[in-house]
């Protein structure tokens, strides 16, 4: 697998992860049944482009943007779509794992 075929599908696994922690919210617990399937297939799908993007992503660097993102992306939906608050805290947390993602992967260690 090429390393642009491998980014494609990294990308892809953190947009479903992202759709399906928007869809999580809407399971009720996982107790309604047709938002809680959705939300699984969508996070097995992720996962499975997640798993195929390793062979030519480094695991690292590939989680913690993943993670970065998601936390990130989540913040942002929190407040504009739900309307719950963010403190100077919680912004300036967020701020750390902005810089923290970055930093790792313009100045972690490169694959050969």
């Amino acid at each position: 697998m090429k390393k642009t075929k491998a980014k494609i599908l990294f990308l892809l696994a953190v947009l479903l992860e992202l759709i399906g922690n928007f869809v999580i919210s809407y399971t009720d617990g996982f107790t309604d049944p047709v938002p809680s399937v959705i939300c699984f297939l969508i996070y097995s799908f992720s996962a499975f482009l997640f798993g195929f993007s390793l062979k030519e992503i480094n695991l690292g660097i590939a989680y913690a943007v993943w993670s970065g993102v998601g936390i990130v992306f989540l913040a942002i939906v929190s407040v504009t779509w739900f309307h719950l608050p963010l403190t100077k805290v919680d912004i300036i947390g967020l701020i750390m794992i902005i810089i923290g993602v970055v930093g790792m992967d313009l100045f972690g260690a490169k694959e050969e």
